[in-house]
């Protein structure tokens, strides 16, 4: 059964909610005529680029970002310390070739972490089958024979035909059948806890792997783009790093990812006796001058319950291939523009709402987190906490599909505060609420601290396909009128919870026995 958690003084939640039309009205009106999301998307992807955790690239997208609040007329707009990320990682050469047989550009980029290759590494490379190492004794094989050598770590991987669309919109029977109030975990679930042991078929863990070519003086470190969910090849070529990178640790051998259709074609040549000779460089920079990294925070200040406050959020930080458009620039400029909206029509809302732009969600959610841990603690032990006892509600962004519904994390008695707030929206396709639990984006951050906190359904566009931390995750991918969607009712959200009457009811939001969807 759905727990609900009262406010301090005792108030049960209204069976009534009144959205404010006239204001919501006025908020779709200028989301609609004079959006300027599309600008700030343009500005954190081309401008910006990557905003690898930490980085330059990062840091100067979120000076930019509270600079740019505050010219909406924001108050209380700055950057605040989650913790220490360690050294900036970033990349600012990569050059990659085959010279012989015959030439080819290889389409390639270093994995973040990694240092640079000190000038240019040319040679024929050797295969050591990573895949295949199940124990340190097999390394033994190749002790001896690696020094100042290219390794490529797998075999030559099998490609997929994509016989799926490339880019697709959720159908009224997938979102019925999401919809469904049944119960029981499927799909995938992100609330944090550890996996079971590898098993004793799983290979040698890498860091045993590296340990060993650092030790035998490998040059550098070649592997095939791996697919994520389905066929994502095509001259995609995915690059995930994770951090933190703490000072004083030594950085990690030069390591490129390259697109498979080039790696297979090399390893195919290389195991068929033909000797192809590659060419690489990476010039890759660790930045020690300040290792904390930043979340970016913005108010529009409440009225007589200004002491509440009401989120909406998305995480900054992108992988480094691409320029981390769909995931999440898109995001990020929804939560700015749906912040303007609202000052752009002048709301009062009674509760204060706050923006946050999250720092180092790729690497685990770590921006959000050390946010809720440094504000509003952890359930019954921070329960009188007073930022905690404010607290109201929490809506994240992450992605950059049409915005469809929301799913109620197991929130029951939240239902009607949605339908009320999605009713003056349904037109622009806003219809659906799911009763099961999403996860994998920094509102788990909220539900591991037992705050009620929300991710909405969006379309899958070409997200999983073709953007998912691929060197494509570009500007280009982004539907304006899907982003012009995603502010007006994320403000339209934002508003109705700060001006509402009650407190917002609460539930697990993890352990509540409902479905996980991806």
């Amino acid at each position: 059964m759905t727990k609900r958690k009262s406010r301090p003084n005792g108030e049960s939640t209204p069976l009534t909610e009144h959205p404010d039309l006239e204001v919501l009205s006025r908020i779709r009106t200028e989301g609609l005529s004079r959006s300027q999301v599309m600008e700030l998307a343009w500005v954190i992807t081309d401008r910006f680029g990557p905003r690898f955790a930490n980085s330059p690239s990062y840091d100067a997208a979120a000076a930019w970002a509270r600079d740019k609040f505050e010219e909406f007329g924001l108050v209380n707009a700055s950057l605040e310390a989650w913790g220490e990320f360690g050294y900036a990682w970033e990349n600012r050469y990569m050059s990659a070739h085959m010279v012989a047989p015959r030439y080819q550009p290889l389409i390639a980029y270093a994995v973040p972490g990694t240092r640079g290759t000190e000038g240019a590494v040319r040679g024929t490379p050797v295969l050591v089958q990573v895949d295949k190492i199940m124990k340190k004794a097999d390394l033994e094989f190749y002790r001896g024979q690696l020094a100042g050598r290219l390794v490529l770590t797998h075999a030559p991987r099998e490609l997929e035909p994509n016989y799926q669309p490339q880019a697709v919109r959720l159908s009224n029977d997938e979102l019925e059948e999401m919809a469904r109030p049944d119960v029981g975990d499927s799909g995938a679930r992100d609330d944090g806890v550890a996996s079971s042991k590898p098993s004793a078929d799983e290979p040698l863990a890498w860091n045993e792997i590296e340990g060993f070519f650092e030790n035998e003086g490998v040059s550098a470190v070649l592997s095939p783009g791996m697919s994520n969910v389905g066929p994502m090849d095509k001259g995609l070529v995915t690059v995930t790093g994770k951090g933190p990178f703490p000072l004083g640790s030594s950085p990690l051998l030069p390591r490129f990812v390259v697109a498979a259709e080039h790696y297979n074609r090399i390893a195919r040549l290389l195991k068929n006796g033909d000797k192809p000779e590659l060419l690489v460089e990476s010039r890759n920079y660790l930045l020690d001058d300040d290792p904390l990294d930043y979340n970016i925070l913005a108010e529009i200040p409440g009225g007589h319950l200004s002491d509440e406050v009401v989120m909406i959020g998305a995480h900054l930080d992108a992988q480094p291939s691409g320029t981390g458009a769909t995931d999440n620039a898109a995001g990020s400029a929804v939560v700015m523009e749906a912040m303007r909206l609202l000052k752009a029509v002048e709301v009062q809302p009674r509760r204060t709402i706050r923006a946050a732009l999250w720092g180092a969600e790729e690497s685990g959610h770590l921006g959000s987190l050390g946010y809720v841990a440094k504000h509003f603690g952890k359930g019954d032990v921070d329960e009188k906490r007073a930022e905690r006892v404010g607290f109201y509600v929490y809506f994240n962004v992450d992605w950059y599909g049409r915005f469809r519904g929301i799913y109620l994390q197991g929130n029951d008695e939240a239902r009607p505060i949605f339908e009320a707030a999605m009713a003056p929206l349904r037109d622009l396709g806003m219809e659906w609420i799911v009763p099961g639990n999403t996860g994998g984006t920094d509102h788990m951050s909220f539900l591991k601290s037992g705050l009620p906190a929300f991710q909405f359904i969006q379309d899958d566009l070409e997200f999983f396909n073709v953007a998912f931390h691929t060197n494509m995750d570009v500007f280009d991918r982004l539907v304006e009128e899907d982003l012009q969607q995603a502010a007006i009712v994320l403000a339209s959200f934002a508003y109705h919870a700060a001006t509402r009457d009650g407190p917002f009811p609460y539930s697990d939001g993890l352990n509540n026995g409902r479905r996980w969807h991806k």
